[in-house]
C-alpha cells in the first residue's frame, strides 16, 4: 500500500513510518524540516513542506492509497494548525479519491475519558487551546466524505512498545501508553474497517 504520513518527524510519527516500512508499505514522510527525519529506506520518500500549504499537501497526497496523520503543535496559546492542516489534507484526499484517514488525537477532547478532575481542572488550564483545535479537527473529519478513524490515547510515553493495549470508547484503561503501541494500532487501521467513523480510546 502507498501511504503518506503527516507529522512524520514527531515522536509517534517516527514509529508509524518505521512500522509501515517494516510491513512492506511504500511511505511518504511529510515534514517541515528534512533534518528531523534521519532514517533511510528504499521504500521511503521524504517530502518537505508546511501542512498549511494546500498545494504542497495535495502533491504529497496525490497517488496515495491512505493517509496517517499525527499532527501536533508545541503552542499552548490559540492555534488552528492542526485543524487547518487537516482541512488541507482531507481536501486533497477528496480531490484525489484517497479514502482512508487514520488520525491521532487525544483522550480528553470529548470529556469524561480521563475523569472529573482532568475535565474540570487540568484540561481548562493546560490543554484548553490544544483541545479546542483538536475538536475543530474532529469536526472537519465529520464533515468529510473520507473513511476516518480518530485515535484517542492518554499521555504518550517513549517506553518500548508492548503490543498489548485496550480499545474502549467511554474511559481509558490507563493514564499512559507507549507511542509505539499507538503507532501499531494506527497502522493496523489501514485495512481494518472496524473503527471507521469511530473514535477509539487506546490505552495500556
Amino acid at each position: 500500500m502507498k501511504l503518506v504520513v503527516f507529522g512524520a518527524s514527531g515522536g509517534t510519527g517516527r514509529h508509524i513510518v518505521r512500522l509501515a516500512l517494516d510491513q512492506g508499505h511504500e511511505v511518504t514522510a511529510f515534514t517541515r524540516n528534512l533534518a528531523n527525519i534521519t532514517m533511510t529506506h528504499e521504500r521511503l520518500r521524504v517530502v518537505q513542506g508546511d501542512v498549511l500549504d494546500a498545494e504542497v499537501v495535495e502533491g504529497a497526497v496525490r497517488g496515495q492509497d491512505a493517509v496517517l496523520c499525527s499532527l501536533g503543535t508545541m503552542e499552548r496559546g490559540p492555534s488552528t494548525v492542526v485543524s487547518e492542516g487537516t482541512r488541507n489534507i482531507i481536501a486533497a484526499m477528496e480531490g484525489n479519491g484517497v479514502g482512508r484517514f487514520v488520525c491521532l488525537s487525544s483522550a480528553g477532547i470529548i470529556g469524561g475519558e480521563l475523569g472529573f478532575f482532568f475535565d474540570r481542572v487540568i484540561a481548562p488550564r493546560v490543554f484548553k487551546h490544544v483541545f479546542a483545535d483538536k475538536r475543530r479537527q474532529l469536526e472537519v473529519m465529520r464533515q468529510s466524505s473520507v473513511d476516518w478513524v480518530l485515535v484517542r490515547p492518554p499521555e504518550l510515553t517513549d517506553d518500548p512498545g508492548t503490543g498489548k493495549y485496550e480499545v474502549r470508547f467511554d474511559r481509558v484503561a490507563s493514564r499512559k501508553i507507549p507511542r509505539a503501541d499507538v503507532a501499531d494500532f494506527m497502522v493496523k487501521q489501514l485495512d481494518d474497517d472496524g473503527y471507521v467513523h469511530k473514535m477509539p480510546l487506546v490505552s495500556s
